[in-house]
C-alpha cells in the first residue's frame, strides 16, 4: 500500500477545509512530512487531526486536490464507487437522449485532474494533474470492469500539465480505439474525431443549448460562427430554419461539418459552409440581414496574462454582431474560457451592447448540459457560460 504524506495546515486556515473546497492552496501549508514524490496521496492534518485526503503536488499554487474530507483508503474500490455513482448521475439525467456523455467531470464528479468522456462503446479519458497519472492504472481496470469498452483512448494533452511537471501524453490504453466513431443525440448522428478533434472529440456541453437554438430557429436566417463540425446548424436544419450559413476559418472543420450532414441525409446550399476569419465575416457582413446569430468562439485565454486580451475580443466579436443583426434577432452568444466567469462575460456583452447602439434583453442564461454538472463547494469547474439574447 502506498505510504500517504502528510499534509500539516496551518492554524489559522481552518476554511482550507471548512468550506469543502477540493483545492488546498500552498499558501495554507504548515508543512509536508512523509513525502517522497508529487503526485503523491496524502493526508491532510488539522490540529493533529485527520481532515481530507487526497494528493499533493509542491510544484503548485494548488498543492493539494481533495478527494474525500474525511480519512479514507484511495483504492480501486473507491474509484469505482465514484465511477458507478456518476454514471447512474449521468444516465438518469439525460434519460437515453444520446449515446455520448461526460462520464466524469473532474471535480465536479469528485475525481479532481479526471474527465472521462463516452463514445458509445469508446471512452476517451485526460488526466491534468500528477496525482491522477499515478492513480490512472486503477482508473483504467474500473472502467474496463464496468463498461466493458472496444477501447480507451488517453488524450493528456491540458496546459495545465506543464504546471504539474508533466508531459503530453496520447496513447490507447485498452483495446483498439478508431480515429472516428458516430454518435447519436436527438435523433440526429454526429462524426466524432477521436484522433484529432476538439477535446475529446465533440462538444458535448453544447448538447441542451444546441436543442434551445433549434427551438427558436424555424424560418429564421441564421448564422453559425465558429461552426466547427456544424452540430449546432445541422439542428436548425432539422427545426426548418429559413437559411444558414455555418462559418469557420478551418478547412478541416468544415469538411467534418458536410460529412455530418451527409450522415443525416440533409443537402447543404451552395453557400452554407463558409471558410473565413469569423473577424473579418462580422465586420464585412451587412446589417439587417440575419436575425439569428450564434457566437460559440475557442478559448480565448488559458492564463491571466490574456484576460485583458480575451475581454478585448469577446467584447468586438458581440459588438459587430449586435450592431448589424436585425430589430427582433436573437443572438446565442458563449464563452468557454475558464478564467472569464459569468459576472464578467455579462459585463462584457453589457458593453458591447452599449457601445453597438442596441437594445438588448436576456432571455435566459445559458451553460453546460446536466452530464457537466459542478460541485457547490467548487464553482472554478464552471467554464462554459452563455447568454440567449433578443435584440429589440
Amino acid at each position: 500500500m502506498t505510504d500517504y504524506a502528510e499534509v500539516h495546515l496551518k492554524k489559522n486556515r481552518k476554511e482550507a477545509v471548512e468550506e469543502k473546497s477540493p483545492w488546498i492552496f500552498s499558501g495554507a501549508l504548515h508543512a509536508v512530512r512523509n513525502f517522497d514524490e508529487d503526485g503523491q496521496l496524502c493526508h491532510v492534518y488539522l490540529d493533529d487531526r485527520i481532515v481530507a485526503t487526497g494528493y499533493i503536488n509542491t510544484q503548485t499554487n494548488i498543492a493539494v486536490r481533495v478527494l474525500e474530507f474525511a480519512e479514507v483508503a484511495i483504492d480501486r474500490a473507491f474509484i469505482r464507487n465514484r465511477i458507478e455513482t456518476s454514471r447512474a448521475m449521468k444516465e438518469t439525467l439525460l434519460q437515453g437522449s444520446s449515446d455520448a456523455y461526460r462520464l466524469i467531470h473532474a471535480e465536479g464528479d469528485l475525481l479532481p485532474g479526471l474527465v472521462v468522456d463516452k463514445y458509445g462503446e469508446y471512452l476517451v479519458l485526460q488526466s491534468s494533474t500528477a496525482g491522477m497519472d499515478l492513480l490512472l492504472d486503477d482508473v483504467v481496470a474500473v472502467l474496463v470492469e464496468v463498461f466493458r469498452p472496444k477501447g480507451i483512448l488517453e488524450k493528456s494533452t491540458s496546459s495545465s500539465r506543464r504546471t504539474e511537471g508533466r508531459e503530453e501524453v496520447r496513447r490507447v490504453l485498452h483495446g483498439e480505439v478508431p480515429d472516428e466513431v458516430v454518435v447519436s443525440e436527438h435523433g440526429l448522428k454526429y462524426v466524432v474525431d477521436l484522433a484529432g478533434g476538439q477535446k475529446t472529440g465533440f462538444f458535448l456541453d453544447q448538447r441542451e443549448n444546441r436543442q434551445i437554438i433549434a427551438r427558436h430557429a424555424a424560418g429564421r436566417t441564421a448564422l453559425n460562427c465558429y461552426c466547427y463540425s456544424a452540430t449546432m446548424g445541422l439542428c436548425m436544419r432539422k427545426a426548418g430554419v429559413g437559411s444558414l450559413n455555418n462559418v469557420d476559418m478551418s478547412a478541416g472543420a468544415l469538411a467534418l461539418a458536410a460529412r455530418n450532414y451527409t450522415l443525416n441525409g440533409i443537402e447543404p446550399a451552395e453557400d452554407e459552409f463558409q471558410a473565413a476569419d469569423v473577424n473579418d465575416f462580422l465586420g464585412g457582413m451587412p446589417a439587417d440581414y440575419y436575425d439569428l446569430i450564434i457566437l460559440d468562439p475557442p478559448k480565448f485565454t488559458a492564463s491571466k496574462k490574456t484576460v485583458n486580451n480575451a475581454i478585448k475580443g469577446y467584447k468586438h466579436i458581440n459588438m459587430m454582431a449586435l450592431r448589424k443583426i436585425k430589430k427582433g434577432g436573437l443572438l446565442f452568444t458563449f464563452s468557454c474560457s475558464g478564467l472569464v466567469d459569468a459576472e464578467l462575460f455579462r459585463k462584457i456583452v453589457f458593453y458591447a451592447a452599449k457601445d453597438a447602439g442596441r437594445d438588448v434583453r436576456i432571455v435566459r442564461a445559458l451553460s453546460a448540459d446536466v452530464d457537466h454538472a459542478l460541485s457547490v463547494y467548487h464553482r472554478e469547474n464552471e467554464y462554459l457560460k452563455g447568454l440567449m439574447l433578443y435584440v429589440v
